[in-house]
């Protein structure tokens, strides 16, 4: 094997190996999203599960990749590189309903959320508590909340829960919070789909040069034998 297909095998091993690293990065945003958005994002379980499922998926082609590269398998190879493009592709319209298609059901489910925390708020303080806590905000779109529906402001609105005088209360809304925090997310979701998606189609490249090195290679070794 000459050493252009060396070289082709070593990268190819070492993108799988970040390839694989990365879907492990999309598995852990996915248990994120049903632990945390589900939580207040009623109806987004699907897509976190479709994200942990993405992952897994992308796991078993890295580790598939490594097998037919260390094998010098051309048909495991060919799965590979088909298997690659259509993941590529599965992983841009994805991206486009992130993107565009699924923002304004998100949007609406932490609405609808946030309402219900609300109306439980009215019938038994500390709904709002433990966004709160984490988020260091004060009802849904700010403090003032609390005075509309007659309800002293909790001590979860306040720095280290004590609310000494106006400066101790948090006066921004969980909500507001709560949808900068998931952008943030969602922002490192896509900077992690693009960098699958570009060692992906390098992937693909180095595995074709390497499948198609291996069948000039065996057709030398029968030219020798003719």
């Amino acid at each position: 094997m000459g050493l252009s297909d060396t070289t082709a095998k070593h990268l190819l091993l070492l993108l799988n190996f970040v390839y694989a690293v990365l879907g492990l990065v999309l598995i852990g945003f996915g248990i994120f999203f049903l632990a945390y958005v589900t939580t207040i994002s009623i109806g987004e379980n699907v897509a976190g599960g479709l994200i942990i499922g993405l992952g897994v998926v992308i796991v078993i082609i890295a580790v598939f990749g490594c097998l037919a590269a260390i094998h010098e398998a051309p048909r495991r190879l060919l799965i590979y590189i088909v298997a690659v493009v259509l993941l590529m592709l599965t992983q841009l319209l994805f991206l486009s309903m992130v993107s565009h298609g699924t923002q304004d059901g998100i949007s609406g489910s932490i609405n609808e959320g946030f309402e219900k925390l609300w109306d439980a708020e009215r019938n038994e303080t500390g709904a709002l508590s433990y966004y709160e806590n984490w988020l260091h905000c004060c009802g849904v779109n700010s403090f003032e909340d609390y005075g509309v529906i007659h309800h002293a402001v909790p001590k979860s609105c306040c720095i280290d829960q004590k609310c000494i005088d106006r400066s101790s209360v948090y006066t921004v809304g969980c909500k507001s919070q709560f949808v900068e925090y998931l952008d943030d997310r969602l922002l490192v979701f896509k900077i992690v789909s693009w960098l699958l998606i570009l060692v992906e189609a390098v992937g693909a490249a180095f595995g074709w040069l390497l499948l198609t090195g291996l069948k000039n290679q065996d057709r030398r070794n029968n030219a020798v034998w003719m």
